[in-house]
């Protein structure tokens, strides 16, 4: 008996020895038996044939082509194919020679059966057989377990990792399952990608069925570490801060923190080779970072308490911090002049300041005794404190990263009333008109009471409360003159807690008259076929007025175009002039008192466009010629004007003195050449037209001397012609001096002189339009009011008035 395993549909053989026993001697028939089964269910006969052409055949309910006889081996063998659990049993193979006698063997045929593939859990009994990669983290333990069913007889079931050989211990349930339970402690860095291997195992002849983990492992940060810490940084001064962390599997998640909070959006990462990453933070230190640590914090998020830091002590420089108060004991409500003052400037810097300024609305304050400008340490200190002291201060201090400015802090100090406007101011009037006059003054506390004088010829009188209305700091009179004797000086004065107002507000009172030149007038936006004129208006004489432009067609004086110009501003437009020909331009300010002097400009020219009608050959003429020739136009001009005023001055006519003459002109009229207003002139196109009184004004000359008792013709009412050579004159207004016998027509006293001009001079006396309420400059010498103008035309002024004229 011998004794055969063959594995479940696999290839066996069962061997059988057919050897003769004597050499001479032949196989005939060889058949096969089963111990079961009485008749032979395989045959290999040679009897009459050749033994390599030996019929076979094999029985159809047993094997069927499955089976065939191996006669060349030695021993031969019966193979059975894809080898069937009833293939198992006892077989008897029968050998039958020619001349020796019958041979049979047995062979006790045994089917293993394979286990099945193993089947491994986890610790939650969560299959993971499909599942190649399981994730531990590191330095956690491995718990699994594999499981096999089937087989026989039972398998061996064993753990391996990679090649070796970790836990052989299984055990058998009661269904014939076959369990080995694994548990691999402390899984670290060197167990990354490592395989798990379950293997189960019944036979030599069959290969083990075996399942398998790859342990992915999750591992902490090994370092981490800030790249670049400088020594000082600059608040408000930004830096890129790197920081590399190594060694974290997956990447490891980089965060920043100031003190204990996070810094956020701020920062970039990047992967590196070789499980690194970077990690970039934008930076701008602020003043409160001094000190504080900056901490590059690296950590794998799947590992508890996994994070590794590194920290960086800022030491951060920064411009002084400057802040100013006043003095403590102080009560900043409660400061009058003649009080003392103290500010304390307190300061934080890195590093230390090296410097301390004290300013005043802006201008530096330096130590001064005898001024009352103390300065100590960090402490600024004002003695006597007057009206001039009040305003912001602030202090400032420099180190070596900048200056720092203080916030401003208010010395608000208390004082008496205090006129806004630094000059009287002169208002001309009808008689039965009324002059709104705006008194304001300056002071501390703001709330004031006012009372109002009347001056005329010496005459003071209180202006009832009645007449006057009062807001906080200033005051409001509606003024209307009845008579000639209520032309004259009114006075407003105010009071507060503080004290009396010492120098009253001022306000001249006048009859009204025609009006002032206009100033500035420039040619603007000129074409071929038009102009546009703007000007300045000087004072309207205290009565509406219009504007006038004349164009007259230079040399023959004959062709005349009038202009209307809108009452503000003053500014003309006119078309339709003739292409290449030349005008000359008159402006005029008209109220209902007359017409100004003429404001003249000469030599306007328009030039034609020529037509391009084909190509033409210029010589190029080089810009170096254009500049030289420009020079010297530039300088014969020069020349010129400097010749005409010289010649000017030189022939000036002179005027007769006439001290008795009652009835000359009162006010003083300026004309446009002899009055410079700094600033520009803008403005725009104003087509109005004036009424019809207004243009029969100018057409036919000033009405006669009857129309109006009140308008006294000029008697120096020269031609045109001469008009325009007449020598300039300064007016002189001098305040009235006395009373005038009862009997005569006059009751004030006004006295005008002449003096020469030779310069503008400064304004010094603001009159006021009574319809508008914007100030006009006039020309003035210190001392006197002084009027610049030039005799050009008849003046008109009221009978009140007694003029004294000098002439030089």
């Amino acid at each position: 008996m011998e004794d055969v395993q063959g594995v479940l549909a696999k290839k066996k053989g069962l061997p059988c020895d057919i050897t003769p026993r004597d050499r001479d001697d032949a196989v005939a028939m060889v058949l096969w038996f089963k111990e079961s089964i009485g008749e032979p269910l395989y045959s290999f006969d040679v009897r009459g044939r050749h033994f390599n052409q030996a019929k076979l055949w094999s029985s159809p309910t047993v094997f069927g082509t499955r089976a065939y006889f191996r006669a060349a081996t030695n021993p031969a063998t019966l193979v059975i194919d894809d080898i069937q659990l009833t293939d198992e049993g006892i077989y008897r193979c029968r050998v039958d020679f020619k001349d020796s006698p019958t041979r049979n063997s047995n062979v006790n045929f045994t089917v293993i059966i394979p286990p099945e593939r193993p089947v491994i859990y986890d610790g939650r009994r969560r299959d993971r057989t499909t599942k190649l990669e399981l994730y531990y983290n590191e330095g956690s333990d491995v718990n699994l377990i594999c499981e096999v069913a089937g087989g026989r007889p039972r398998p061996r079931v064993t753990w391996f990792l990679e090649n070796t050989i970790i836990d052989d211990s299984y055990e058998t349930r009661s269904d014939g399952t076959v369990v080995n339970h694994l548990t691999f402690p402390n899984v670290g860095r060197q167990h990354l990608k490592s395989r798990l291997i379950c293997q189960a195992m019944n036979s030599v002849l069959a290969p083990p069925a075996t399942s398998l983990v790859v342990l992915d492992i999750n591992l902490k940060p090994q370092s981490v570490s800030i790249l670049t810490k400088e020594k000082q940084v600059s608040a408000e001064k930004r830096y890129e801060v790197e920081c590399r962390t190594t060694g974290s599997r997956p990447e490891a998640v980089i965060t920043w923190w100031k003190g204990s909070r996070p810094v956020k959006k701020l920062a970039k990462n990047f992967s590196e080779q070789n499980n690194q990453s970077l990690s970039i933070l934008t930076f701008e230190p602020v003043i409160d970072d001094d000190g504080k640590y900056l901490t590059c914090r690296a950590e794998n998020p799947s590992i508890s308490d996994s994070a590794l830091e590194d920290k960086w002590r800022l030491n951060v420089h920064y411009m002084p911090v400057v802040t100013l108060k006043m003095g403590s004991s102080l009560n900043p409500e409660d400061i009058k002049e003649g009080d003392d003052v103290y500010f304390e400037c307190n300061i934080r810097a890195n590093p230390k300041m090296y410097k301390l300024s004290w300013f005043h609305n802006g201008q530096e304050i330096h130590h001064n005794v005898s001024a009352g400008v103390i300065l100590s340490d960090q402490s600024l200190v004002l003695q006597s404190v007057t009206r001039a002291t009040a305003g912001d201060y602030t202090c400032m201090a420099a180190n070596s990263e900048g200056r720092g400015t203080s916030n401003p802090v208010t010395l608000t100090v208390r004082y008496a009333p205090v006129c806004v406007q630094d000059r009287e101011e002169l208002y001309g009037a009808l008689k039965q008109e009324t002059v709104a006059l705006r008194c304001q003054v300056d002071a501390n506390p703001a709330i004031v009471t006012f009372h109002w004088t009347f001056n005329n010829s010496g005459d003071l009188t209180e202006v009832s409360t009645t007449r006057f209305t009062s807001e906080m700091s200033s005051s409001r009179l509606n003024y209307t003159p009845v008579s000639d004797m209520d032309y004259g000086t009114l006075s407003c004065w105010g009071q507060n807690e503080v004290g009396h107002q010492h120098v009253p507000c001022v306000f001249q009172v006048v009859a009204a008259g025609r009006p002032f030149p206009l100033l500035n007038c420039t040619v603007m936006n000129q074409t071929s076929d038009s102009l546009q004129v703007e000007c300045s208006e000087s004072f309207d004489g205290g009565l509406p007025q219009s504007f006038l432009m004349e164009i007259l067609e230079t040399p023959s004086l004959r062709s005349k175009i009038n202009v209307t110009a809108a009452r503000t501003p003053p500014n003309f437009y006119v078309d339709g002039l003739e292409a290449g020909a030349s005008y000359k331009l008159m402006l005029y300010a008209i109220n209902a008192k007359g017409r100004s002097d003429a404001t003249i400009i000469d030599a306007v020219t328009f030039k034609g466009v020529a037509k391009y009608t084909g190509t033409s050959a210029g010589i190029p003429v080089s810009p170096l010629i254009l500049v030289l020739l420009a020079t010297v136009g530039i300088l014969a001009a020069g020349v010129c004007l400097v010749l005409a005023a010289l010649c000017r001055r030189h022939y000036t006519r002179p005027c007769h003195r006439d001290g008795g003459s009652k009835h000359v002109p009162m006010e003083a009229v300026i004309a446009a050449e002899d009055l410079i207003v700094d600033g520009h002139i803008t403005g725009v196109r104003s087509p109005v037209i004036p009424d019809t009184s207004i243009i029969e004004t100018l057409r036919n000359g000033p009405t006669s001397e009857g129309s109006d008792p009140d308008i006294i013709r000029n008697q120096y009412d020269f031609p045109y012609a001469e008009r325009r050579q007449t020598q300039s004159f300064m007016k002189v207004y001098e305040p009235p001096k006395q009373k005038i016998d009862e009997n005569e027509d006059e009751v004030e006293d006004f006295e005008f002189r002449h003096v020469a001009k030779e310069k503008h001079i400064p304004s010094q006396t603001v009159y006021r339009s009574l319809q508008r309420q914007n100030r006009i400059p006039v020309s003035a010498v210190t001392g006197s009011q002084t009027l610049t103008h030039k005799y050009r035309g008849p003046e008109v002024v009221t009978t009140s008035n007694r003029i004294q004229e000098s002439c030089i």
